[in-house]
């Protein structure tokens, strides 16, 4: 009998019941739509933000070495798959001239990978690491065969009078190499004065006869978890603090994995990447939920009004049940569970929607290519039965707080 009244209930009054429904729909939409906006901006703005410079760097530790064939051990760590690029760096200052006589210039020789393959799943480098660096030309081979390859600074190849093609000559303790211009770098930053060549060529001009994966330092661009400064010391967590700051892809986590991967080196942030990350995505989550506490306060403003206005209608009915013995709560449950299902409908079509128009908005005003979430869908659904619940209960009791035989009066006064 029961659901047999809700049922009927439900059919009648159409009118009032799609205004709550409406009202509903559009809390959940803004809510939803913000929220795919959300999930898909995270990771969007921190990959646009790393691009700007590796987020973590590796240096030797005191009495340590660092090689570059030490670097293959990055794959094998947790939060290996979130590596997006690494690079090794063996830095030499040197003369430069072209190859017929000419003042000699000064000027930091760069020794790194550009394309390297690391296994078989991992290729990387240089320009993968800082991509905004910007290759007029393209970048040096690391394999070729008679003299190897160099891509020169912007600034550097003015000052030298080099062009695509031409030799140089440079120089460290009397020996020298003669390197094939292939490439032009502009970036608007000091890799204008800087020369880079194969990592293998820059150990041979430093050393010929050590190692020729010798490594000063290395840049890693990893895909991380914005976090706070002030976070607690891991030596000072629990057992369960631990394991959750461990398995999440925090910059301070993945460091210390590559220390523990790498004994004879120290992983450290580069903190004004992962600072200014935490800091904008901090700024616009707290923007987003804004926005959405607003959509929703606007549903639950409208879905009140709405059940209101069903339930001043509907005094007669009420009253009357109330007068033949149906305890007050199960009336008010009787209302309540009509307004739950009018939400979860609204949310249904509020989160459906919402979907949609995250994408939309994602990538029209954000340029975030922003996927599909279904997942939402079930939360967008309990967030309209919540908001048409917590909307109904006020003017639910405020309209059976009465005596039966008053409020059967009233009605059909």
């Amino acid at each position: 009998m029961y659901f047999r009244l809700l049922g009927e209930s439900l059919r009648r009054g159409t009118r009032r019941k799609l205004l709550a429904v409406t009202a509903i729909a559009l809390g959940t939409l803004g809510a939803s739509a913000l929220a795919e906006v959300l999930l898909a901006s995270g990771d969007r703005l921190a990959a646009e933000l790393g691009a700007y410079g590796a987020n973590l760097e590796i240096v030797s530790a005191p009495g340590g070495r660092l090689v570059a064939s030490d670097l293959v051990k990055l794959r094998k760590i947790f939060w290996r798959n979130n590596i997006v690029a690494v690079a090794p760096l063996f830095e030499v200052r040197v003369r430069m001239a072209k190859t017929n006589p000419v003042e000699e210039i000064v000027a930091p020789l760069v020794g790194t990978w550009f394309d390297h393959s690391v296994d078989a799943e991992f290729r990387t480098g240089l320009p993968k690491v800082r991509t905004t660096l910007r290759i007029v030309g393209r970048w040096p081979a690391e394999e070729v065969s008679g003299a190897p390859e160099i891509a020169l600074g912007r600034r550097l190849a003015a000052r030298l009078g080099a062009t695509e093609g031409m030799p140089i000559r440079a120089e460290l303790g009397g020996r020298s190499a003669i390197f094939r211009v292939v490439g032009r770098v502009e970036s608007g930053g000091d890799e204008e004065e800087q020369a880079f060549v194969p990592l293998a060529a820059a150990n041979a001009l430093a050393a010929p006869d050590a190692p020729r994966d010798r490594v000063a330092r290395a840049e890693v661009f990893a895909m991380t978890t914005p976090e706070e400064q002030n976070r607690k010391d891991p030596a000072r967590m629990t057992g369960a603090e631990y394991d959750a700051w461990y398995c999440t892809a925090y910059p301070s986590s993945i460091a210390l994995q590559i220390g523990e991967a790498l004994p004879n080196t120290r992983a450290s942030i580069v903190r004004g990447i992962t600072d200014a990350t935490a800091e904008i995505l901090g700024r616009l989550r707290t923007v987003l939920f804004a926005l959405a506490f607003v959509a929703l306060l606007g549903g639950a403003v409208g879905a009140s009004a709405a059940m209101t206005a069903t339930v001043l209608e509907r005094r007669l009915e009420a009253g009357l049940l109330t007068a033949l013995g149906a305890p007050r709560r199960r009336v008010v449950l009787f209302f309540l569970s009509e307004a739950a299902l009018l939400g979860v409908l609204g949310g249904l079509l509020g989160g459906a929607v919402g979907l949609a128009a995250g994408r939309w908005v994602g990538s029209g005003a954000l340029g975030v290519a922003v996927p599909w979430a279904p997942v939402l869908l079930p939360w967008a659904m309990l967030l309209g039965l919540l908001l048409a619940v917590c909307a109904s209960v006020l003017p639910v009791f405020r309209a059976l707080d009465r005596y039966p035989a008053a409020m059967l009066k009233k009605a059909t006064a």
